[in-house]
């Protein structure tokens, strides 16, 4: 397989074809991560968290950055926002925990590794963030400018303070998903890489996302075992002078540790999901001077109209408390939802986009956005398409379409009570044509970026939200009207929902 589009046309679901199968529980995989013989060193609990809201911190930019040192109540707090459990519940066999970051099927493939260059208080090394137990755990000790520059490809009078590799253990989705779960672990990388992103902004640290890298490189300097667990992104944080201190190097991998990337003794090998990431692992040289984006999908827009500037909406919740009560939530009610919480709602979308944002952080446009409306005060039902660099809606055709998108996302029926559907796309010849394979990475996991920036807005302002990736792919793009290599690639609903119905009722 040397195409992105063959995957993702060979993984899509057909209403006549639909394989079934079952979950095989016996092999069913763990969730946590963990390094028998090598004990976690706890991070600070109480930590003094900002009250800013989500729409704030999406609107820091360069003039604030802060590059006071890293020190390890500060990385604590960062790694909190990033990925923290939220909740848990019971069930047979025992807890079960709920986290900030979505997941497909609250599967959580996703890890998260901290290479740690100069931060007080943590000697130099490669540590495993254990979100079980909230703590670090040492892997590698001392660090090693070179193979870091050989991974990532930066200037070594320009290092960062800390490196986050975010990795993706492939069995965990593909338990359930099978074939499809590439999909998944990029969309779930990504939300992660959001949350993480805004942990920064609200730090006022200077950071870059990187989605090219030497895979085996970084793989290897992580000791995780790449036939099952993968690093898909990577994210470079500077902070105080960016001198490395003199210390020991990065010592030697150990054997061992390669094997604790495998989640399940019932383990089983996907071919397609090994074939796509091989061919999406060459990184096209010229990725730095590619040219924007430009498709409009084969779709026709007469006439655009300009976001309105609007307050905040009131009441809010803060950027933390909407890390931990953000949930997949399913019991929308068929209630408008109140235009500025609307228009919020996509500015927040939207806010990065005029902004060099801590360093080369914003999310490039390889995807385009659209809006299926159907409840929602002052707009007329159809389908939009979101300009997110003019912060304009343009519409496609009118009519509602909430019911028919519902039966496309596997007749799951409570879609239809949503207020909005964001649906993201791709072209792929486009796509293809400017960054091979690669970028089908790149497309996915700004999909799931962006959903999560969603969840976090649409929870901060009491607004339900849930986000899919199992729809019938051609039905989806016969609907919106996508033709030749234009696809759906993600749907976030949002709308009102009975528990936060009365905050809707305010405005």
């Amino acid at each position: 397989m040397t195409s992105a589009w063959d995957y993702h046309n060979r993984t899509s679901y057909d209403r006549r074809d639909m394989k079934g199968g079952y979950l095989d529980w016996s092999s069913q995989p763990g969730v946590f991560k963990s390094y028998p013989g090598r004990s976690p060193a706890p991070l600070p609990r109480d930590t003094l968290l900002t009250t800013e809201s989500v729409q704030s911190i999406l609107a820091v930019g360069n003039c604030e950055s802060d590059a006071s040192p890293i020190n390890l109540n500060r990385l604590g707090k960062i790694l909190y926002l990033t990925h923290t459990l939220t909740a848990k519940a019971r069930v047979s066999g025992g807890d079960f925990y709920y986290r900030s970051v979505a997941s497909a099927g609250a599967l959580y493939p996703f890890e998260l590794y901290v290479a740690a260059l100069t931060v007080a208080d943590l000697k130099a090394g490669i540590y495993h963030h254990d979100i079980l137990n909230n703590g670090l755990t040492l892997l590698r000790n001392g660090i090693s400018a070179t193979e870091l520059i050989q991974g990532l490809g930066f200037s070594r009078d320009n290092l960062p303070a800390v490196v986050f590799f975010l990795t993706a253990i492939i069995f965990r989705s593909s338990w359930k998903y099978r074939d499809r779960a590439y999909r998944y672990l990029l969309l779930d990388t990504g939300h992660m890489a959001e949350n993480l992103s805004l942990a920064l902004r609200s730090e006022r640290l200077r950071f870059r996302v990187f989605y090219d890298f030497e895979d085996q490189a970084v793989n290897d300097l992580l000791a995780i075992d790449s036939n099952r667990e993968v690093c898909l992104a990577a994210v470079c944080v500077w902070a105080g002078d960016g001198v490395l201190k003199d210390g020991p190097g990065l010592e030697p991998s150990q054997p061992d540790l390669s094997a604790y990337s495998k989640v399940s003794d019932g383990e089983r090998d996907y071919p397609i999901i090994r074939e796509i990431h091989a061919a999406s692992s060459y990184v096209p040289k010229n990725n730095n001077q590619r040219p924007p984006f430009r498709s409009q999908f084969g779709l026709a827009v007469d006439s655009w109209k300009e976001l309105p500037d609007t307050l905040e909406p009131p009441d809010i919740l803060s950027y933390p408390e909407a890390v931990q009560k953000r949930r997949s939530m399913r019991n929308y009610i068929s209630r408008e939802m109140p235009e500025q919480r609307f228009s919020a709602l996509l500015r927040g979308v939207c806010s990065d986009i005029h902004l060099t944002v801590i360093m080369e952080s914003s999310i490039p446009d390889c995807i385009g956005i659209g809006l299926l409306i159907g409840n929602i005060v002052g707009w007329t039902p159809g389908f939009y398409l979101l300009d997110r660099t003019r912060r304009a809606i343009g519409l496609v055709r009118e009519g509602f379409m909430m019911d028919e998108m519902a039966h496309v996302c596997l007749d799951q029926a409570w879609l239809a009570n949503c207020s909005v559907h964001i649906v993201f796309l791709a072209d792929f010849n486009e796509m293809e044509e400017t960054g091979g394979a690669r970028f089908y990475r790149h497309a996915m996991m700004n999909a799931g970026r962006l959903g999560q920036r969603i969840y976090l807005l649409a929870t901060s302002m009491r607004i339900g939200c849930c986000g899919i990736g199992a729809f019938y792919d051609a039905e989806a793009a016969m609907l919106l009207g996508l033709t030749g290599r234009n696809r759906m690639l993600y749907l976030v609903g949002a709308g009102v929902v009975k528990k936060w119905a009365i905050w809707n009722d305010r405005l």
